[in-house]
């Protein structure tokens, strides 16, 4: 099969691979949209400490089941789904205090190599985390089921999710957040560059805030006005933006951190703004499997549409170029197809 590789940091290559065969309990899907994502060009230009290279690229994938493993129940070959990332195993201490986005085993074996012919979905993601998508859905709007079940989980983290949200970013995430926040009656103002992008923020019912390489919190903060925002999410996943956030929601506001920064980054924050403001500082990692249920419940009923945000589809021969547009700030999302 045809599959892209990514052999070293900054290095990837399209090669020919056998098609992987559905073990015990896994499904082998024939790949009908995978979409690029943020998170493909971090591995690409910095690794991943639980990622070991070299590795089949691409994890935001619809496809058809091609193969059934032995003892599947509930699917079979033919059915088009879409599979979650992880595969929690609903018995440990954190799937029983209902934090299965973090369960250790749901992350032994995720769900990757999106960019490929064939996918297999492991064992575990099948038992609890595979989606039939439903008629009408499109292949390339169902493969947004995990940026948006990673939205649905940020909001789910929120204490009070209500007032004004400050979204920090412009790019695919940050704009599923204004997405949900308009269907939510919530106040958005997204903050980044790029005019195309704020424009698309803009239509999805935010306000915007445009800023260049070297404004600071004191534009933002004047731009914003008064009163300041309840709650700031992190659509960036750089670390002067999460040192910058507290300064910039009023006094009992909440900092949501949802942009993950590099392995080892250290923040520093002003502990007296931190204490005598009550600010709160919110971690926000992955999802469940109820989460992605709800995230690809709102995209078949068309609550979220997130179809404008790819900026073209195109054969998976086409990826090469679709990379290097996204990690030079082109476009927003890409979609290769089967």
């Amino acid at each position: 099969m045809r599959a892209f590789v990514q052999t070293a940091i900054g290095l990837f290559e399209a090669v020919d691979l056998p098609a992987p065969r559905a073990g015990p309990g896994e499904v082998v899907l024939r790949m009908r949209a995978a979409v690029t994502c943020g998170t493909d060009l971090k591995l690409l230009a910095r690794g991943h400490a639980r990622i070991p290279l070299p590795v089949t690229m691409g994890h935001e994938v619809c496809g058809e089941i091609a193969e059934v493993g032995e003892g599947v129940r509930g699917f079979r070959t033919g059915d088009r789904v879409v599979p979650g990332i992880s595969g929690p195993c609903g018995t440990c201490e954190d799937c029983r205090g209902g934090r299965a986005n973090l369960c250790p085993a749901g992350h032994a074996d995720r769900t990757w190599g999106a960019f490929a012919d064939f996918v297999r979905v492991p064992a575990s993601v099948v038992a609890s985390n595979l989606h039939r998508v439903p008629e009408g859905l499109a292949d390339s709007a169902a493969a947004f089921l995990d940026p948006l079940a990673a939205v649905f989980h940020g909001w789910n983290r929120i204490r009070r999710p209500g007032g004004t949200m400050l979204v920090y970013g412009a790019g695919a995430i940050a704009l599923l957040w204004a997405a949900t926040a308009r269907r939510r009656g919530v106040r958005c103002v997204v903050v980044g560059r790029g005019p195309e992008r704020l424009r698309l923020a803009a239509a999805l019912g935010a306000e915007v805030v445009e800023l260049t390489k070297t404004d600071g919190a004191e534009k933002v903060r004047a731009a914003l006005g008064d009163p300041a925002p309840d709650v700031a999410v992190d659509c960036t996943g750089a670390p002067g933006v999460w040192e910058r956030l507290p300064r910039l929601v009023r006094r009992g506001g909440e900092v949501l951190l949802f942009g993950g920064c590099a392995p080892g980054t250290a923040v520093t924050y002003d502990a007296s703004r931190l204490h005598y403001d009550e600010i709160a500082l919110t971690g926000s990692f992955h999802y469940t499997p109820d989460e992605a249920a709800a995230a690809l419940a709102a995209l078949a009923e068309g609550e979220v549409d997130p179809l404008p945000l790819l900026t073209a589809t195109g054969a998976l021969a086409e990826l090469p170029g679709f990379l290097h547009a996204h990690a030079r700030g082109e476009g927003i999302r890409y979609a290769v197809t089967a």
